[in-house]
C-alpha cells in the first residue's frame, strides 16, 4: 500500500506543472515575440514574452479550461491574456495539439490578430512561428 501512495504521489507531483516555450505574432506590426507559459496544478499558470527586439515585454495568466481525460493532454484547451510594457493587452485561445505543444490564436487591445505556437522544444515553437511568418509571405 506504502508503494501505492508513493506512485500517486509521484505522479501527482509530475503533473502538477507545465512549462512550454513559446513564439508568436502580433500580425498587425508583425513582431515576433517569445517566452514562456506555465500551468500548474489547478490548471492557472502564468505567461511571459519578450519581442525579438527586446522592447516589448508582456506578462499575464493561463488557464485551462478543458481537459480531455486524465491519460493525455492532446485536445485540452484554455485561455491566456497578458498586459505588455506599452500598455498592449492581448487576449488568445489555445489548443494542445499535441503531447508537446499547440497553437492558439487572440486578439490585441488594438484589434490586431495575435497568434501563438507553444512546445516543450523552443526550436520546435519557434519554427512553427517561422513556417507561419513564411507562409504569409508567399500568400
Amino acid at each position: 500500500m506504502k508503494k501505492i501512495a508513493i506512485l500517486v504521489l509521484a505522479a501527482f507531483g509530475l503533473a502538477g506543472c507545465a512549462v512550454y516555450n513559446v513564439a508568436g505574432q502580433f500580425e498587425g506590426t508583425g513582431q515576433a515575440f517569445v517566452g514562456t507559459v506555465t500551468v500548474a496544478l489547478g490548471d492557472g499558470g502564468s505567461l511571459e514574452v519578450t519581442s525579438l527586439d527586446g522592447r516589448l515585454h508582456c506578462t499575464g495568466t493561463s488557464q485551462v479550461t478543458k481537459r480531455p481525460s486524465g491519460y493525455t493532454t492532446v485536445g485540452g484547451q484554455g485561455r491566456a491574456q497578458a498586459t505588455c510594457n506599452d500598455g498592449t493587452t492581448f487576449k488568445v485561445d489555445f489548443i494542445q495539439s499535441s503531447e508537446s505543444g499547440g497553437s492558439g490564436q487572440g486578439i490585441d487591445s488594438n484589434g490586431q490578430i495575435v497568434t501563438l505556437f507553444f512546445d516543450k522544444s523552443e526550436g520546435m515553437a519557434r519554427t512553427r512561428m517561422n513556417r507561419q511568418r513564411l507562409d504569409a509571405l508567399v500568400q
